[in-house]
């Protein structure tokens, strides 16, 4: 049996804390959050393909 040992996972704000107050930073992270949230994935088609 293989085990792999993962760490939890931190929060954003904890990550950013460790970094101090940086504004830039802080809105790099804003404006990609918010791209994300609005990104939507593509459709697909299914009526151009057959199944086999």
């Amino acid at each position: 049996m293989i085990l792999k040992y993962t760490p939890p996972k931190k929060k954003l704000s904890e990550i950013l804390k460790e970094f101090g107050p940086n504004p830039a930073l802080a809105d790099s992270v804003a404006k990609a959050s918010r791209e994300m949230r609005n990104a939507s994935m593509p459709t697909l088609d299914t009526h151009l393909y057959r199944s086999f």
